[in-house]
């Protein structure tokens, strides 16, 4: 059982409110380096931030790449854990990588928190040092990483944007994950400092062409609030891109090809517009 559902559980029980924290949001997951990866060629680096901690990243590249996807996973992703399973599935679509640990997750150093999304920049213009400034950047986050990924499109200039299993805001968030026969009985507060956190403020200030994924079963990140995020967006319907996958839930998104076929037309600059 996740801790969400413990909290409404014990809510329940308690006939109270659950408090939804910041602590709840960012549980650190320990992990090592990514030293080699199939297809690429990788770097390892350590990112110093304004107030100290070093982000722990590696850059994948491999001959003939199209573009650098910055990539900042979800709760619980580490580079040691995680980052070759994603080198493969970016593989099919000819980019390099820079893959992003959380503060205080993996090799990064610090204390896990709402500072990580601040990171999201520093790590940006990190890579914009790496690839110059004619280099194509295409910005990535699944679940908590797409708050990070949107927090960046919204202050920097990117080429693209993709949102993996986002959310419009923390509240929004809450009240969609509580379960139907939960709702009459059990009342969901956000601590303050994360209210109205998430990417329905940044959709207003993305001026990249923005890709929004998400899996039809996720039950963590419901794809509603995906499509809120979609019609909030003022760009134009040739600049952005909705796509629901039917058989995926909340992590397995990046494997169907489906979204290999949506990515590659992104990239290409083809962003169509969504099927009514």
């Amino acid at each position: 059982m996740n801790l969400f559902r413990l909290l409404l559980l014990a809510a329940l029980l308690a006939a109270c409110t659950a408090e939804v924290r910041e602590s709840d949001l960012f549980r650190p997951t320990p992990g090592g380096a990514l030293t080699e990866a199939a297809g690429y060629s990788v770097t390892e680096h350590r990112i110093p931030t304004p107030d100290g901690p070093r982000l722990y990243a590696v850059h994948l590249r491999r001959p003939g790449s199209r573009a650098t996807i910055l990539y900042f996973g979800g709760n619980g992703y580490t580079i040691g854990r995680h980052g070759a399973w994603t080198a493969k599935m970016f593989s099919y679509l000819d980019v390099d990588l820079m893959i992003v640990d959380h503060r205080g997750y993996g090799l990064s150093e610090g204390v896990p928190g709402l500072a990580a999304i601040d990171d999201g920049l520093t790590a940006f213009d990190y890579l914009r040092a790496l690839v110059g400034p004619k280099g194509t950047i295409v910005v990535h986050g699944h679940s908590l990483g797409s708050f990070v990924a949107g927090h960046v499109a919204a202050n920097r200039v990117a080429q693209g944007v993709v949102l993996e299993s986002s959310a419009t805001t923390a509240e929004e968030w809450a009240k969609a994950r509580t379960p139907g026969l939960a709702k009459p009985f059990v009342k969901v507060r956000v601590a303050r400092n994360l209210r109205g956190r998430g990417n329905l403020a940044n959709m207003a200030r993305i001026e990249e062409p923005l890709l929004l994924l998400v899996g039809e079963k996720d039950r963590t990140t419901p794809w509603t609030l995906s499509q809120s995020l979609y019609e909030a967006s003022p760009l134009p319907e040739n600049r952005k891109m909705l796509r629901v996958l039917e058989s995926a839930g909340h992590n397995d998104v990046m494997t169907l090809g489906g979204t290999i076929y949506a990515y590659n037309q992104f990239l290409a600059g083809k962003v169509d517009r969504p099927a009514s």
